[in-house]
């Protein structure tokens, strides 16, 4: 075995090495990115956007004319409640109980203004009625902001 054959060998070794290490690391951190990505926002549906995209199966307008709803009254505020938004920057999730094992009855959009009706008694939880769809329901307490009323 002379001298060129010995470095042609180690030059080949190292160079398999060295392949198999640079795919071995392109891999990994292809992986990690892929892995480490975040999921996509939620979004809550409320009530009268689930009843607007929902295909209908009754017949059209023209063939039976539909009632004209009836204006509801706007909801007056009950004494001793307060105004207040959500301040949770991805938003609340409402439930009916206050729990964290209850089941949900959808959520409040950050920003949201609310109407606070009940405080739990250790402040963990705080009842509340969402003003756009006019929910009730539960939420994880310290995550609303009083408005102030001039």
């Amino acid at each position: 075995m002379n001298l060129s054959n010995l470095a042609k060998f180690i030059l080949g070794f190292t160079l398999a090495i060295a392949l198999t290490l640079g795919g071995a690391v392109a891999a990994s951190l292809y992986l990690v990115a892929r892995l480490t990505a975040l999921p996509p926002k939620p979004e809550f549906d409320s009530p009268e956007a689930s009843t607007t995209t929902a295909v209908s199966t009754t017949p059209t307008p023209e063939a039976t004319p539909e009632p004209e709803p009836t204006p509801e009254p706007e909801p007056t505020p009950d004494p001793g409640l307060y105004q207040a938004r959500v301040t949770w920057p991805e938003g609340l999730l409402l439930r009916d109980n206050p729990s964290y094992d209850a089941g949900s009855l959808g959520g409040i959009a950050f920003n949201e203004t609310v109407t606070v009706l009940e405080n739990a008694e250790n402040g963990a939880w705080q009842r509340v009625r969402s003003e756009s769809s006019n929910q009730e329901g539960w939420v994880v307490g310290g995550n609303l902001e009083e408005i102030s009323t001039p």
